[in-house]
C-alpha cells in the first residue's frame, strides 16, 4: 500500500518480486523516482543557494543583495549512474550537436551529464 500510495515500486523500497523484471522493465519502473529526484535537487538547490546567502551575510555582518546571487546555479552528480547503452546514447548526441555546433559539449558538459570523469592525461 505504501508503494502505491508514493509512487514507487516495491522494489525501490527493496524488497525484490519472484520474478525478475526484464531490464527495460526496471528502468520504466524507476523512471518516476528519478523524476522525484530531480525535482527534489531544483528544490534543494533553491534552499542551499537561500542558505549560503544568509551565511554570507551574517559571516560578513553585511546585508548583500539577492541578485548578487540570482546567477547562481547549483550544479548535481546525475541522479542515477549511467549504464553503458546511456553513455553511448549521450556520446552519439555529443558528436552530432557538436558536428552542427562546433564545441558544443566539452569535458565540463559532458561530466555533469554522466558524472564520469575522463583521462585528460591520455
Amino acid at each position: 500500500m505504501f508503494a502505491g500510495e508514493t509512487g514507487l515500486t516495491v522494489d525501490d523500497l527493496g524488497f525484490s518480486g519472484q520474478n525478475p523484471s526484464s531490464f527495460d522493465a526496471i528502468r520504466a519502473s524507476h523512471e518516476d523516482l528519478r523524476l522525484a529526484a530531480r525535482k527534489a535537487q531544483r528544490s534543494f538547490g533553491t534552499g542551499f543557494l537561500n542558505a549560503g546567502y544568509l551565511a554570507a551575510c551574517v559571516r560578513d555582518k553585511y546585508p548583500y543583495r539577492r541578485n548578487q546571487i540570482y546567477m547562481t546555479k547549483p550544479i548535481w552528480e546525475p541522479v542515477f549512474e549511467p549504464d553503458a547503452s546511456a553513455i553511448a546514447a549521450i556520446g552519439d548526441a555529443a558528436v552530432k550537436v557538436n558536428q552542427a555546433v562546433p564545441g558544443y559539449f566539452g569535458n565540463d558538459t559532458l561530466r555533469d551529464l554522466t558524472g564520469l570523469e575522463g583521462d585528460e592525461n591520455g
